[in-house]
């Protein structure tokens, strides 16, 4: 997956820098941006090669402060979580579950300071993300616990439609 991730800087990252301060290399450029009033930010990126990537994504503070993006490109989506306070040491699985019931799992890699999905997994990512209820979100992977309140998601997804769109035109 490293070909996607070079020169990206999906909205996790971004959150992440803007919370500790670091400074992230990006040679892209922001073509147009969403907030929703739950704290999500959708971006329409376009790279100095021309490739425009969707991204949306959201800081959590409760428990491990921690950012959580979806990016899109043509077919592929990602799932990236960036740890503020630990960068990840091994990929595995990241388990999401809902209510105390299972969502789904998806198979991660480390990508700089990120758990990343793969891109051959997009289509079950996409299944998920799609999926995903507008309620508090329990994510394990690597034995840590991140809790995401995804209020807000269903518009989210809407406005990550659009930049599709934006960018596809």
């Amino acid at each position: 997956m490293k070909n996607m991730w070079q020169g990206v800087c999906p909205v996790a990252l971004l959150i992440s820098a803007s919370l500790s301060d670091a400074a992230l290399a990006d040679p892209s450029h922001v073509l147009k941006s969403w907030r929703t009033e739950q704290g999500w930010l959708t971006e329409l990126r376009q790279h100095d090669n021309g490739a425009r990537v969707c991204a949306t994504g959201k800081a959590f503070s409760e428990g491990r402060p921690f950012g959580l993006s979806i990016v899109k490109s043509g077919d592929v989506t990602l799932v990236t979580l960036v740890d503020e306070g630990q960068p990840p040491e091994h990929g595995g699985k990241m388990e999401l579950s809902a209510s105390g019931q299972p969502v789904g799992s998806l198979a991660v890699t480390v990508e700089g300071p990120a758990f990343a999905t793969s891109e051959g997994e997009s289509r079950k990512t996409w299944d998920l993300v799609r999926d995903l209820p507008a309620a508090p979100l329990s994510i394990q992977v690597e034995g840590r616990q991140y809790v995401a309140d995804l209020a807000g998601i269903g518009l989210a997804r809407k406005q990550l439609k659009s930049c599709e769109e934006e960018a596809a035109s």
